[in-house]
């Protein structure tokens, strides 16, 4: 008898299976990482090579989102590819976009043809890329604090870092705020007006689309007498346009969504990657 009864001791001393929590985007898995620690296994839904505007998932990945004890993503109006798989979870989801204190502004990219202008927002449109408004991840931390289980001490050790990261940020960028800068679709509004950085100089806020010809010419003399040097280009850029366009800049790759971060996984942390990646690249910039 006393045979069968170890490896039921054992069964019964084992560690529970974490629990898999699935992020949509790469920041969203940062954040979960630094709240649940070694208590939960973390995915993220979209893999480094996917365009998050218009994502293809695979089986695969379908399949890990319907079986996640929790999907955390951005919302409908952000991403609409997934909420339609969103709606068919039987397990507990939570939108970004239905908190109360999430910090919203237009700027979402539009599709289709570049006119004479280039750079003109359909009105009320949404910028998606939420996350880079470190604030909106402190309204993130504070609601999976209210309504699940953290681990001991969270989420107040993450706020409380967020808040350090914050006002450090904001000291390191001061001296370069004022300085111009071009993008080429500016995915970088939420850190922009966060920081108090000015509002760069925006190519064209169409996706597959650059200047026309005249928007060129006219591009080319704004960057010339406003002397900007410095150029944040996410993947989605045209490098050997903007090499033309601006010459004299510094052109630097930045990833808004932290997919050129070369290790994912447990370790991972939002309050460094927005530091010493994001601000990190523009602080570099900014000062050419």
């Amino acid at each position: 008898m006393r045979y069968l009864l170890v490896p039921l001791l054992l069964a019964l001393c084992a560690p529970l299976p974490a629990r898999t929590l699935v992020a949509s985007v790469e920041p969203l898995a940062m954040v979960l990482r630094d709240l649940y620690g070694d208590s939960a296994e973390v995915v993220t839904l979209l893999e480094a090579n996917q365009n998050p505007h218009n994502p293809m998932l695979s089986p695969r990945q379908m399949l890990t989102l319907r079986r996640a004890d929790l999907l955390v993503w951005l919302g409908e109006a952000a991403e609409p590819a997934v909420a339609s798989l969103a709606a068919k979870r039987d397990g507990d989801s939570l939108a970004l976009l239905s908190l109360p204190g999430v910090t919203r502004r237009e700027g979402g990219l539009r599709h289709g043809g570049d006119d004479d202008h280039g750079h003109h927002h359909e009105p009320g449109e949404l910028d998606p890329h939420l996350w880079l408004d470190p604030r909106n991840m402190a309204v993130l931390a504070e609601a999976l604090g209210d309504r699940d289980s953290l681990p001991e001490g969270q989420p107040a050790a993450f706020l409380a870092d967020l808040e350090r990261t914050e006002a450090a940020l904001r000291e390191r960028l001061a001296p370069v705020a004022d300085t111009p800068w071009l993008t080429f679709h500016h995915p970088w509004g939420y850190f922009q007006q966060r920081l108090d950085l000015r509002a760069p100089v925006i190519i064209s806020e169409q996706l597959g689309a650059g200047p026309s010809s005249r928007r060129f010419v006219a591009l080319a003399q704004q960057l010339e007498t406003e002397q900007v040097r410095c150029a944040i280009l996410e993947p989605e850029a045209q490098p050997d346009l903007v090499a033309r366009l601006c010459p004299d800049c510094q052109r630097v790759a930045l990833d808004p969504l932290g997919r050129d971060v070369p290790a994912r996984g447990q370790g991972d942390d939002y309050s460094h990657w927005l530091s010493e990646r994001v601000a990190a690249t523009f602080a570099s910039c900014l000062a050419r």
